[in-house]
This record gives C-alpha cells, structure tokens and sequence, in this order.
C-alpha cells in the first residue's frame, strides 16, 4: 500500500522498505534490544544504517535528475 501512495515505480518501492527496516532497527535500540550484544554486532547494525541511509540518498539524487 506504502508503494502505490508514493508511486515513481522501483524508487518507491526501495524508500518504502528502507523506511520500515530503519524504523524497526531504530525502534529496537530505542527499547534496548541490542543491549548486551556484542561490538562487532553493533558495529554490523550502524553499518548497515548508513549503507540504508546512503542508498536513500543515492535514491533521491536519482530521482530528481
């Protein structure tokens, strides 16, 4: 339903996941279920926010050329 609100096609698509996935994962150091895990998982997780991140930027720089 969030893709065919925002529509542009795949773009939509990739902005509507990244959102969930960022949300949950936000959401989950916010309740503190990453207390207690290792570095190298906390390490994994912020990296995997900034390539999300990242790639929703990419995103919307290639959507307004």
């Amino acid at each position: 339903m969030g893709e065919s609100k925002l529509g542009n096609g795949a773009s939509s698509w990739i902005l509507h996941m990244s959102t969930i996935i960022l949300t949950a994962n936000f959401w989950g150091v916010y309740r503190k279920e990453w207390h207690g895990v290792a570095k190298k998982t906390k390490w994994t997780i912020t990296s995997g926010i900034i390539v999300i991140i990242s790639s929703v930027v990419l995103v919307g720089i290639g959507n307004s050329i």
